[in-house]
């Protein structure tokens, strides 16, 4: 089933990127073979992945943290452009005698990639914010009075169960201390739940619960989803899945406006 996230099927959810990584090697493997063509599918991974997720590493951070967000491709950043021109120019310098197996092979693989944003729903899912009140929970504990989240957010949807939601959650602790317009919305457990799941985990995060009243008008399926709001309200970007700082910046800026641009 096609949702605005990407491609469901059955339990399995996956997001438009890591369908766009997964048909673009399915139809490389399927067509490069030729000498060099595993180099050039390296080279143009390697470059693709260093391009987008070096923007946002942190020397404040563990290094730990900042290797995972360069190795786990679950978080689905990929600067294609720059990976297919160093893998094309690989290409170029490697053996000859193989142009036009490679050019087929580039040609398809692409096209292949590229199915991806064909399938995507027209907006990509952008949809009025829903006006719903959340309770907000502190670290303490203590219930706060439901109140609309603001615009100008981004807003993560996530549960203690999600092993990808516990993945990403350092990050987003240390970015919303740091003053990132960053909503945590957990969605459908008990606040003692999630109140023993921070104290267990040493996480100090507000979040707001009773995140299961907003995720049918949202068209939430998987967890965790990042949602940009805008300033008018407005829901104008998705993530599907674990966020690097890299993707979470962009976000960020994308709520903000214009005016959050350098």
């Amino acid at each position: 089933m096609i949702v605005p996230d990407g491609l469901r099927l059955g339990p399995l959810a996956l997001s438009w990127p890591s369908l766009t990584l997964l048909l673009g090697l399915v139809a490389w493997a399927a067509l490069a073979r030729f000498p060099g063509a595993g180099r050039a599918a390296l080279i143009t991974l390697i470059t693709a992945r260093l391009w987008a997720a070096v923007p946002g590493l942190d020397a404040g951070r563990p290094l730990l943290d900042n290797a995972l967000d360069l190795v786990d491709v679950r978080r689905g950043d990929w600067a294609w452009l720059p990976g297919l021109a160093a893998g094309l120019l690989s290409l170029a310098v490697g053996p000859r005698g193989h142009g036009q197996v490679a050019a087929r092979a580039v040609l398809v693989a692409v096209l292949a990639g590229a199915l991806p944003g064909l399938l995507r729903p027209a907006g990509g899912g952008e949809t009025g914010w829903p006006d719903t009140p959340l309770r907000t929970l502190r670290p303490s504990g203590q219930l706060e009075p439901a109140t609309p989240v603001p615009s100008g957010r981004v807003v993560n949807l996530w549960a203690t169960w999600c092993g990808p939601c516990r993945a990403e959650l350092p990050l987003l602790e240390r970015e919303i201390a740091r003053g990132a317009p960053v909503e945590l919305v957990n969605v459908g457990e008990a606040p003692a739940v999630v109140v023993a799941f921070l104290r267990r985990e040493n996480l100090v995060l507000p979040t707001r619960v009773g995140g299961e009243a907003l995720t049918p008008a949202l068209k939430v399926t998987a967890f965790p989803t990042t949602l940009v709001v805008d300033a008018g309200g407005r829901v104008t970007a998705r993530h599907l899945g674990p966020l690097n700082r890299a993707q979470l910046l962009r976000l960020v800026r994308a709520a903000q406006g214009p005016a959050a641009s350098p």
